[in-house]
């Protein structure tokens, strides 16, 4: 079996960059930074958006969720074109749509405005996972992949740690009357632009494109023992992440007494931990899979199971410095385990099919998790209050994810060496 598939020589994080490019790591790393800005920008100007709109909660809520829930559905068929089609040209015009949307956001002045221009924000985003995951994994040679994947990765934490500031910073600026969500929201589209057109001129790595029907697609990758591991496990997994935040947000207005700026600075510091999980992921990565595929699987496990019982021991944080040490530690873990997943999704996948590949990891953790994860998680929290809920299913959901991906490693090997064949 060739050395690059099971055991790819090392290299320096240079060389990594130097035989794949650094403007490709750079342009999408930007847009995993300005992904992560949009949604926290929105959620930090969420009552704002309610007053200027003069809408209740619940739908400045549904306003927010509308990109998340496309990002979800349109993975699929965007990672089926992926697989046919040059992904740097369908990764440019996506995130030139998305830019956009932020624009045009920012002058909405009713709610049904506001949700197709979200709706559409959501389609331009979906890149993120099937188009921009592949890309990276094919333009770069494997010994660096994972080291890449933690670039790429770490834009998300830092994109919450830079949105809040980013918002502030508008609102200080900008006087209260002349509606500072609108004009940050415009200027975000300006960076997105830019790295749209940025990715227009990216070069395509060589591969062979798909000429598989999507079925045949789909019945290939569920042959894949190892794939299909990953998938149910990050569908369990996505259950704890996908809801349990959003019950820890309301432990922290009730339980600890914290205004909506403090949350958003509490945060932003808990996001730190991610970025720093996603650096240690990547490293780690390249490391452990030139030793064996499998134990990146095994640190996953551990990283995804010790999250769902950091944010057990999040619900009963006696005070907020015992609440934001666990969310640093539980954030990084997070992104510490997301890093290899990545990585073995790439060995183990043909690469004519990784776009559709990283298309259904993403729509597990969103769809299955996200909606189960809403329905379990409100379903506890009726009969047994907010901490319990949390403290059952976020363990409950990540440790099932651990064992499941523990179960699949065995076949790692295997199904590498059915890849290079």
């Amino acid at each position: 079996m060739p050395p690059d598939q099971l055991a790819p020589s090392a290299m320096s994080l240079r060389q990594v960059l130097s035989n794949g490019g650094r403007a490709t790591i750079g342009v999408l790393a930007g847009l995993q930074v300005l992904d992560s800005v949009d949604n926290v920008m929105f959620v930090v100007f969420a009552p704002e958006i309610r007053a200027s709109l003069g809408i209740s909660t619940a739908a400045v809520g549904v306003v927010g969720a509308l990109a998340g829930v496309m990002v979800a559905v349109a993975a699929l068929p965007l990672g089926l074109l992926g697989d046919r089609h040059r992904r740097t040209t369908i990764a440019g015009i996506a995130t030139l749509v998305w830019a956009a949307a932020a624009g045009v956001l920012g002058l909405v002045q009713n709610l049904w405005q506001a949700v197709v221009v979200r709706v559409v924000a959501g389609i331009g985003k979906a890149n993120e996972g099937p188009i921009q995951s592949s890309l990276l994994v094919d333009a770069y040679p494997p010994a660096g992949r994972g080291r890449v994947l933690g670039l790429h990765r770490g834009g998300q934490p830092l994109g919450i740690v830079t949105g809040p500031l980013l918002a502030a910073a508008f609102a200080a600026a900008i006087p209260e009357e002349h509606e500072p969500w609108r004009w940050a929201f415009a200027f975000l589209a300006v960076p997105a632009i830019l790295l749209g057109l940025g990715a227009l001129r990216l070069p395509e790595p060589r591969r062979e494109h798909s000429t598989a029907t999507p079925r045949g697609v789909l019945r290939e990758l569920r042959g894949i023992p190892t794939f299909m591991s990953v998938v149910v496990a990050l569908g369990a997994f996505g259950i704890s992440v996908t809801t349990v935040p959003i019950y820890l947000n309301v432990i922290l207005e009730e339980n600890l007494g914290q205004s909506a700026a403090a949350r958003g600075l509490i945060t932003a510091v808990c996001a730190v931990g991610g970025l720093l999980g996603a650096a240690l992921g990547g490293a780690v990565s390249d490391r452990l899979f030139r030793r064996s595929p499998q134990a990146c699987l095994h640190l996953a496990a551990g990283a995804l199971s010790l999250l769902g019982i950091g944010f057990a021991v999040q619900a009963y944080a006696p005070d907020v410095t015992t609440y934001v040490v666990v969310g640093v530690l539980t954030q990084g873990m997070t992104f510490a385990g997301i890093v290899p997943l990545s990585l073995v999704v790439a060995a183990v996948t043909p690469k004519e099919f990784r776009a559709t590949a990283f298309a259904l990891v993403g729509m597990f953790t969103a769809v299955v998790g996200g909606l189960g994860g809403a329905t379990l998680t409100g379903v506890a929290e009726k009969f047994l209050g907010e901490q319990v809920a949390v403290a059952l299913v976020a363990p409950v959901a990540s440790v099932a994810a651990g064992l499941v991906l523990t179960r699949g490693a065995r076949h790692a090997r295997h199904d590498i060496a059915r890849v290079v064949r």
